[in-house]
Parts: structure tokens; C-alpha cells; sequence
């Protein structure tokens, strides 16, 4: 048997912060949109994309984080399971893409049910419009 003694623990370990370089790629709490009037701003600010599958919407949010909000309703896809895949396709995108469209807030919708490729071309083709609608916008405004 080996004893704590014979393997110290390394001091560069313990002061290495290892959350700072995954937290800019996380989907936390703050990243999520919940209420209503966050999902009715980004309705009223008019930047969409509108694909064969997916409505990509956006607004600023005045925030230095990115947020994602999704409708997926069930007359689309009637099993949970396949609702939930399609959520979670949704968020890992938004993650690896987030940022590229820091202080946006994103509502996408989903209109028909389609094959991931058309989805994910969708989405992304969907973030590159709105982020700059938004932009041009937000720049005319100021």
C-alpha cells in the first residue's frame, strides 16, 4: 500500500486556478434567460434570422455575458427526449460560439423538425446575422 507521505501533493496544483480558463466556455445560471420580459426585449428589438428550421433571434442585453434562451415547443417534437437533445445541441453551440457575441442576448425558436447539420447551420448562421443587425444597430442608435 502507498502512504500520503510517499506522494506530496504538489504546491503548483493547489495554487493553479483551474476554473478560470473553462468559465469563459461555461453555461451557467447567469447564461440562461428565464423571465418573460427578457424573452419579450429580444421579441421587440426586431434582429432575426429565420432559417429552414430555427428563428434565431437577438438584442443587446447591456451585460458582459452572453444568454440563451429556447422555445422548443412540443407540437414540434412530441417526445421529451428528443426535446431535450435538441436543447442540448442548442446550448453546446451557444457555448463554443459565445464568445464571439458577448453582451447579446439570443432566443432561438424552433419551427420544424429537421436533421442536426441543418440545425447547427441554421444556429450559427443564425448568431453571425443577429450579432451584427445588432451591432449596426446598436451603433446607429449611440
Amino acid at each position: 500500500m502507498t502512504s500520503t507521505a510517499e506522494h506530496p501533493v504538489q504546491p503548483a496544483l493547489l495554487t493553479q486556478n483551474l476554473a478560470e480558463p473553462t468559465q469563459a466556455y461555461g453555461f451557467g445560471w447567469l447564461k440562461k434567460m428565464r423571465e418573460t420580459d427578457e424573452f419579450s426585449s429580444v421579441f421587440r428589438f426586431h434582429c432575426s434570422y429565420r432559417g429552414a428550421l430555427l428563428d434565431v433571434l437577438a438584442g443587446p442585453n447591456g451585460l458582459d455575458v452572453p444568454r440563451l434562451g429556447m422555445i422548443i415547443p412540443k407540437k414540434v417534437i412530441h417526445h421529451a427526449v428528443s426535446r431535450n437533445r435538441v436543447k442540448r445541441l442548442l446550448r453546446e453551440w451557444f457555448r463554443l460560439g459565445q464568445s464571439d457575441i458577448v453582451g447579446l442576448d439570443v432566443v432561438a425558436r424552433l419551427k420544424t423538425r429537421g436533421n442536426e447539420s441543418l440545425l447547427k447551420s441554421d444556429f450559427l448562421a443564425g448568431l453571425g446575422v443577429c450579432k451584427t443587425c445588432v451591432l449596426t444597430r446598436t451603433s446607429t442608435l449611440t
